[in-house]
């Protein structure tokens, strides 16, 4: 690991390579399959690879903190058909503000693909955590924290959908898959704000060309056993009002 920092601009120059890199492999289209058509609230516009497909399927609003993401984003062509608006605000901070442009937006899916930052930001939100290594592990978990909160999950959202990249068990079935991610994540994000996962799905990829560094999340329902770079899709959907 570098001691060096990434700063916003560093890391919107390495996230454009890995989103693009994800695109090539067809890993946005195939998330955006898997959720219903709505009004979508994005956590993270990136690049707008994510934006572009979620924008075939319905109306957008794409959160995002670094101005350097949110001006390569707004270069992107989008389906006329659908509106995207790309609204730059700090998630640990939601303003009123944002608040009712989000309230207005009346969205109905949340998406939460990739969750990251540049290493400045992770570690300003993170000092709690003496490990370098489980700093991003931490910072995603909060964002997860900020998603289910009360401010950006109204009643109007039907689902929720998270994205992770890193590794998974290669010997693991699609049963054991599903029921290990739905125990942690029931348990520990969804449960309380009366949402359940009810699909999980493992999407292999090639990390050949990554330049970021990846570290398997320790889930102690699944068993030991070779891993794999996978994308692990997790769909929650609203049990109660």
């Amino acid at each position: 690991m570098s001691n060096v920092l990434s700063d916003p601009k560093t890391y919107s120059q390495k996230w454009m390579q890995e989103s693009n890199h994800f695109e090539k492999e067809d890993i946005y289209k195939t998330l955006t399959q898997i959720i219903p058509k709505g009004n979508f609230i994005e956590f993270g516009c990136g690049v707008g690879n994510g934006t572009y497909h979620l924008a075939t399927k319905g109306n957008v609003l794409a959160l995002d903190n670094n101005e350097y993401l949110i001006n390569e984003a707004s270069k992107k062509g989008f389906n006329p058909e659908n509106s995207v608006k790309i609204h730059k605000c700090d998630f640990f901070e939601i303003t009123d503000e944002d608040k009712k442009i989000i309230k207005d937006f009346s969205p109905t899916v949340i998406v939460g693909w990739f969750i990251g930052s540049n290493g400045q930001d992770i570690f300003k939100r993170t000092k709690e955590e003496s490990n370098p290594y489980e700093k991003g592990k931490l910072y995603r978990e909060k964002i997860e924290d900020i998603i289910i909160s009360k401010d950006i999950c109204l009643e109007s959202i039907e689902y929720i959908h998270l994205a992770n990249r890193g590794f998974s068990n290669a010997d693991a079935s699609e049963e054991e898959l599903f029921l290990s991610t739905k125990q942690d994540y029931d348990t520990h994000v969804f449960k309380k704000i009366g949402f359940e996962v009810v699909d999980v799905k493992s999407i292999n990829w090639d990390m050949t060309d990554s330049e970021f560094q990846y570290s398997a999340a320790h889930n102690p329902n699944f068993k030991a056993g070779k891993i794999i770079p996978t994308v692990t899709s997790i769909l929650a959907k609203r049990t109660k009002s």
